[in-house]
Formats: C-alpha cells, sequence, structure tokens
C-alpha cells in the first residue's frame, strides 16, 4: 500500500521529501557553523591568550607603578603587559598603485609581538615572528585593499621614509572585527626602533592585564581607578572582544536556524495536506481495513511508515550535503578565526537536526493521523466521513455578486466558505513572504546610512575624523573655520571627544568617553528624553545607562569629574549606540573639553543640493592630510562591511527557498484540492461550465489567498522581524531596532517575483487537472 501511495503521488512525495532535506540541510549547516564558531574561538583564544583587561591610554605613563600594581593585585592577576603603539595616519601608508589608507576609518598602529600574552597569530594560528623588513598586515586592511604576501607597503612622513614587505596576514583576536576601530601591522623591533625616528608618529599604550582563572574582573577595575594609574582611554574588557568575534558569524547562524525551523513547519503543514489529500482518497480502503479487524495502530502504521522511511532518507541526505552547503556561510570564519575547521566537533553536534527533524514530522504525523479514529467502517464505505454532520450554509449566492465576474467571485466565495483548508495555504505564504523579507530588511538597514544613529552617529552626508597629532587643535579650528565660509556645505557640527572620570553605581570612580558638541544639527533617535541641550546636561547610550553600567534612567543625576573639578549633570536622553563596548555619553558644550584626554576630533557635514560628494571629500582630504574623511554609508560600510556581505548571501538564499517552496506547496495543494472536489467539478461540466472557467475559479481564490498571505507575510516581518532583531541587539547596546524598509524591493519587486512564480504553478496545475476526461471522472 505504501508502494502504491508512492507510486501514485510521486510529485507529492517528492515535495515534502525535498522540504524535509532542506529543512535538515539548512539545520545541520547552522548547527555546524556555530560548533565551527565555538571550537574556532576556543583555539583562537587557546593560541592568542587575549587579555581579559585593556587599558588603552595616551601619553605619559610610569611602568614601575604598574608593576606594583600589579604585585599588589597578585590574588587576581597572572600576567601584566604594557604594549607600544606606533599610532600612523592613513595617508603616510602608501600602498601600490599610488593608493593610501587615508580613506579607512580605523586607527592604524604599527606595533612588535608581546612576550607574555595578547599573541598576534599568523592564518595557521601560529605566533607571529616578524623578520627584519618585513609586515604582518591585519586581515582586514588584506581584503579592503586587496593586499597579497609579496606586495610592499611604504611609510612616508614628511622627508623620511620606510618600506616594508608583506610576509603574513596577521588575526588579531583583540582587533579582528570591522567593530573595533583600531588595527595593528606586526613588524620587527629593529624595524620598530627606525620608525620611532619618524616624523609625526605618536605613541598611544595598551596596559594589559591576564586574570587567574578565579580573578575578579571587577576588582582589578576599580583598584586600577583608585590608584591613579594612567587612563587616558577607554577600558575594554575581555568579553566585547569575544563578542565582536563572534558576532558576524553568529548573526548569520541565527537566521539560518530561524529559516530552517520555518521548512519543518512548512514540511509539517505539506505532510498535513498530504494526509488529507490521501485519507480522502483511502477512505473506502480505510473501512475495509476496519470491517475485516486491522487494529487502529496497525492502519496508522501503514501510513506512518511511509514518513518514517522517509524521514530517515531525508536526513542522512541533508546531512552530508550540509557539510558542502556549510562552506557558503562560513568564508569569513575561516579566515578570521580559523583556516582549519576540521574536528570531531563538525560530525557529531549537526546530527542533532536530522534527529530533531525525524523526532518531529513523527510526532506530527501522529497527531495528524488520530482522524482515522473518527472514522467509522460504516461512514468511510460511504464515503461521508468527512463530511458527516456538517451543515452545509450557502451563503453569498450568486445573485449578489455586483462587482466580479462569474468565475472570480465563486473562487472567493470557496475560499470564504472553506476557509479552514485554505488557511493551512495562507500560513505558508506568510512564512514563505517572512524567509524573503526578514533577511532583506535586516540587509537593507544594516546597508543604510540611518543605521549610523545605531552607531552613536547623526545622519550626514560626510564625516571627518581628525586623530591626533601634534597640531590637531589648529587643525580643528581651521577646519571650523573653512567650513563655516564654505558655501558648498549646507550645515555643520563639530564634536569632540574626551576621556572623563564619572562616579558609578557602586561610589567609585571609572573612566567614559563623552562627547560635546551640538546635537541639535545632526539628532539621534532617542529611546527615551531627548539630547542635551542646556547646561548640566548629559545623554547616555543604552548599555552605560542598563544595570551593567551607571544604572542611571532619564532625570537621574550623573557625577562626572576633569581633572579635579566635579560636575552634578543631569540625564536628559537614554540613545543607542555599538561602538566601543556600547557605552558612550553625549554632554552639553558647557562640560567643557577635558584638555589633558582629549581622544579625537569629528566634524560631521551636510552638503548643499548639487554639490559632488566625492569632488568635495578629494578637497578636504587633501587640505587636511592628517584627517579622515568619509561618506556615512562608507563608514558604516566599513565597520558592518562582513556582516553586511554575510547577510547579502542569506538574502539570496532564502529568496530562492521561498520560491521553491512556495511552487512546491501550491501544485500539491491544488493537486489535493482537485482531487477532493472531483466530483463537484465534474458536475459543473456536465451542466455546460468549460474547463477555463472551473480553472479560473481556482486561480481567482488562490491568487488571493496568495496576496493576502504576502501582504500578512511583510507585516509579521516587519513587526516581529523587529522585536527579534532588537532583543539580539540590545546585548550589543541597540535595543529598539527600526527597519529600514526600501518599498519597492519589500511590496513591489519581492511580491510580484512570488506571484508570477506561484501564479505559472496555479495556472499549470488547474489547466493539468481540470481537462481530465468527463467520463473518467464519473466512474471514479
Amino acid at each position: 500500500m505504501v508502494k502504491n501511495d508512492f507510486i501514485r503521488n510521486k510529485m507529492v512525495t517528492t515535495a515534502v521529501f525535498v522540504f524535509i532535506t532542506m529543512a535538515v540541510i539548512l539545520a545541520a549547516s547552522a548547527i555546524h557553523n556555530m560548533t565551527n564558531l565555538i571550537q574556532s574561538m576556543s583555539e583562537l583564544q587557546e593560541r592568542a591568550i587575549p587579555a581579559d583587561i585593556t587599558q588603552m591610554h595616551s601619553g605619559d605613563y610610569d611602568q614601575t607603578e604598574i608593576n606594583r600594581f600589579t604585585e599588589e593585585q597578585r590574588e587576581h592577576i597572572a600576567m601584566q603587559e604594557t604594549m607600544e603603539l606606533l599610532t600612523l595616519d592613513g595617508h603616510t601608508i602608501h600602498l601600490g598603485n599610488n593608493q593610501t589608507m587615508a580613506g579607512t576609518v580605523q586607527d592604524i598602529s604599527f606595533v612588535v609581538q608581546n612576550e607574555k600574552f595578547d599573541f598576534i597569530l599568523d592564518l595557521d594560528n601560529e605566533k607571529l615572528d616578524v623578520k627584519e623588513g618585513f609586515v604582518a598586515v591585519p586581515i582586514y586592511f588584506m581584503e579592503q585593499y586587496d593586499l597579497e604576501i609579496g606586495d610592499t607597503i611604504r611609510i612616508k612622513s614628511g622627508k623620511d621614509e620606510k618600506l616594508f614587505v608583506i610576509s603574513d596576514y596577521a588575526r588579531d583576536y583583540e582587533m579582528n572585527s570591522s567593530l573595533t576601530s583600531s588595527k595593528r601591522f606586526v613588524i620587527n623591533q629593529n624595524d620598530y626602533d627606525e620608525m620611532l625616528e619618524i616624523e609625526g608618529m605618536e605613541l598611544e599604550y595598551l596596559i594589559e592585564f591576564k586574570l587567574n582563572e578565579n580573578g575578579d574582573t571587577a576588582a582589578v577595575q576599580t583598584a586600577y581607578i583608585e590608584s591613579g594609574l594612567p587612563a587616558n582611554g577607554p577600558t575594554v574588557g575581555g568579553t566585547i572582544f569575544l563578542l565582536f568575534n563572534a558576532m558576524s558569524d553568529a548573526a548569520v547562524a541565527m537566521v539560518i536556524i530561524l529559516i530552517s525551523i520555518l521548512l519543518i513547519i512548512i514540511a509539517s503543514l505539506c505532510i498535513r495536506l498530504t494526509f488529507l489529500a490521501t485519507i480522502d482518497e483511502d477512505i473506502r480502503e480505510i473501512g475495509v481495513m476496519k470491517a475485516i479487524g486491522l487494529s487502529k495502530k496497525d492502519i496508522k502504521k501503514i501510513y506512518l511508515n511511509k514518513y518514517r522511511v522517509m524521514s530517515i532518507a531525508a536526513g542522512i541526505i541533508g546531512y552530508l550535503m550540509s557539510f558542502a552547503v556549510v562552506n557558503l556561510f562560513n568564508g569569513n570564519m575561516r579566515l578570521y578565526l580559523s583556516s582549519d575547521l576540521s574536528g570531531d566537533l563538525q560530525y557529531i553536534p549537526s546530527l542533532i537536526a536530522p534527529l530533531f527533524v525525524y523526532f518531529m514530522i513523527v510526532f506530527y504525523c501522529k497527531n495528524v493521523l488520530k482522524r482515522i479514529d473518527k472514522i467509522s467502517a460504516v461512514e468511510a464505505l460511504r464515503k461521508d466521513a468527512l463530511e458527516s454532520g456538517k451543515n452545509r450554509k450557502y451563503s453569498f449566492p450568486l445573485l449578489q455578486n455586483k462587482f466580479f465576474s462569474t468565475n472570480i467571485y465563486m473562487g472567493l466565495r470557496d475560499v470564504w466558505k472553506r476557509f479552514k483548508l485554505y488557511r493551512l495555504l495562507v500560513v505558508i505564504f506568510i512564512v514563505c513572504t517572512c524567509i524573503v523579507i526578514l533577511p532583506l530588511n535586516m540587509f537593507n538597514t544594516l546597508n543604510s546610512p540611518e543605521f549610523s544613529t545605531y552607531m552613536g552617529v547623526g545622519k550626514s552626508d560626510m564625516r571627518i575624523d581628525l586623530r591626533k597629532t601634534d597640531t590637531i587643535t589648529e587643525n580643528f579650528e581651521n577646519l571650523q573655520d573653512e567650513l563655516k565660509n564654505d558655501s558648498d556645505v549646507e550645515k555643520h557640527a563639530a564634536y569632540i571627544t574626551s576621556s572623563y572620570q564619572v562616579k558609578n553605581a557602586e561610589g567609585t570612580w571609572d573612566y567614559m568617553n563623552i562627547e560635546t558638541g551640538d546635537f541639535s544639527v545632526f539628532p539621534l533617535t532617542y529611546l527615551e528624553g531627548r539630547a542635551p541641550e542646556g547646561e548640566g546636561e548629559i545623554s547616555l547610550s543604552y548599555a552605560n545607562a542598563g544595570s551593567d553600567g551607571l544604572n542611571k534612567k532619564v532625570g537621574d543625576e550623573v557625577v562626572v569629574k576633569a581633572g579635579e573639578t566635579e560636575k552634578t549633570l543631569k540625564v536628559t536622553g537614554i540613545y543607542q549606540d555599538i561602538t566601543n563596548g556600547g557605552k558612550t555619553a553625549k554632554g552639553h558644550t558647557s562640560l567643557g573639553v577635558n584638555e589633558e584626554a582629549v581622544l579625537w576630533y569629528i566634524v560631521s557635514l551636510n552638503l548643499a543640493p548639487g554639490v559632488d560628494k566625492l569632488e568635495k571629500m578629494d578637497y578636504y582630504k587633501n587640505a587636511y592630510s592628517s584627517a579622515q574623511v568619509n561618506d556615512i554609508s562608507e563608514y558604516t560600510q566599513q565597520t558592518l562591511g562582513h556582516i553586511i556581505e554575510q547577510m547579502g548571501t542569506v538574502v539570496i538564499g532564502g529568496i530562492a527557498i521561498a520560491i521553491i517552496i512556495a511552487v512546491f506547496i501550491t501544485a500539491l495543494f491544488l493537486r489535493m484540492l482537485l482531487s477532493k472536489d472531483m466530483s463537484q467539478n465534474t458536475i459543473m461540466r456536465s451542466v455546460g461550465l468549460t474547463s477555463k472557467q472551473i480553472s479560473y475559479q481556482y486561480m481567482a481564490g488562490t491568487m488571493m489567498v496568495l496576496i493576502v498571505g504576502i501582504i500578512l507575510g511583510v507585516l509579521m516581518s516587519n513587526v516581529v522581524g523587529e522585536f527579534l532583531v532588537s532583543m539580539a541587539m540590545s546585548y550589543m547596546g541597540a535595543a529598539k531596532i527600526e527597519f529600514v524598509h526600501i518599498i519597492w524591493e519589500t511590496w513591489l519587486l519581492c511580491p510580484l517575483a512570488l506571484i508570477l512564480f506561484v501564479g505559472l504553478t496555479i495556472f499549470m496545475s488547474c489547466k493539468i487537472h481540470v481537462k481530465d476526461d468527463i467520463s473518467l471522472a464519473l466512474r471514479r
């Protein structure tokens, strides 16, 4: 009987098999990806031995005092090391073809390999040992500038010049991610000593601590601040580096898992449709089996065995294919975390996917097959089991139709009367639409200039960053004067970020970066409250205001200290920021600038209509050689590039999967529906209706279901999608993500693609089935 069912329902069985296989492939790939991520992160962490606490500092420091502090905190601290960073501006680094790194948003530094911990590795995760005259380039720049081993890098500053040959790519646990704003080139100690003599070189420091296994991070940070040790810069915990490294791959894996769950739901609904059609067709056979004494359990086994075999076969095939599919998603991981993702862990955890899908399918099949329990032998032999006890209500009489043609009206009427049957198709179209629209919305949001507002930056045309040089203050003032007199500039605003001491929830002092300026020119979207507009006001980032930060809300007061001067500021708003660990603040200009701890200067500007942006960017790049001049969209692209690229792959895969699902399910549903309506269609044809007219009825009803499903799917993607993404991003400092909707994509292009493919499927399915011979149908 199972064999006959397979022969009779080749298309149906194939469709169900394909969906189960696809669900296993995606689920196993996602689990495989997450396993690889955990394994590669663990290996990278083991080899690199990253710092648990990193204090960035600019200015003088006394290593003797740091050593004394380390000895006092031996209960918590295992090792301490201070890394010198020789910072350069991008315009001083010359590549081939007269190209420089002036356009990068990253802080660039040249370093020598550490001796104790925080090692920078090569692509084999071995500790870099760079020879004299060579340099190891961060992977981020390797991708951005297409650099290859053997290429040359020339450092030019004034009359001084230094040539390096690229010998390796640097895999840097602490600064791998594009979300970190600094990158480290590794050179030999002799070359480093020579570069110290080059004009314009600036020194910064990473004061790093490696804790004991039971060391208390919070206790060490508090003691460090209370000791008054160097802290002219942000403090970063090891968990932030872990989060940044894992973020892009984890985000993609979670989206894939979501799609695979949706596929399991679709496969289950598909099986339900199949059972409804099969039981309807086999109703008399079921009656005979019950009449001759077969138990309900034995009858169910006949149908269940088919899906057990199918689930096992699909699980095996999907599991094996997942090892090929996963390579589409782990390219970024192979490059940034581990070149070798082999190991026992890649095989065992991904077995969870086929086992989970198998048990889910079998469990669902058993629930659907409970319908057989309700069918008695007598009713089954009369073939009215599924209709017994129902009173037909002839609502929407044909005479009341005033707006549609008869065939369209009959199709819409059929959907209304049998909505319980059609609702399965509505759910499937909603799910298919979600598979397309949710990743697309995420991609468009990440790729939009408006995403800069989640990075603590107001939306503008251009952003000019001035980093620390001997002439930075003079350049900053000159730049502002020039912008005031530049008729091509519609508006501009200047911001200064300094490091201040702030009293935390425990009453001790932490360091915090506070940006001062006029925040009304390029406003942020605030979760609560508003920007600081008057004297004594400050706004905090979501992460800074949370329980892990200062634990403040709008209206609370924050005590800030610059030098020996304390100021009490009122919190006026809370905004979102995923940069610098998510912990930033914005203060009114009345706070003043902490001259001893200025970190950077930023100028944002909008151009007048018709002004060539690229030409204006080139002008300011040339006029201020130490400045980083970026289009705000380019700034976002450089910071989130890897996540955007991977999400683009997911979007393309989602569209393909959704179309395949929609086509298969539609064909399956119509096959079931036409089989169920065979007698009714035969009667309509016998009284004079043509096959084309009957086809139009089914096409009208199914197209209406499709359109309703698309509309509900888009709306659900917007609402539920924003909630899910916001929940995930809240750990990064953005608790309320609002999708950027490109209307012609979400409401026109994607729906039209689904309507086109599904519409063609509806047309072909109705054309084939309705044209069956009348006499054959009557004999059935």
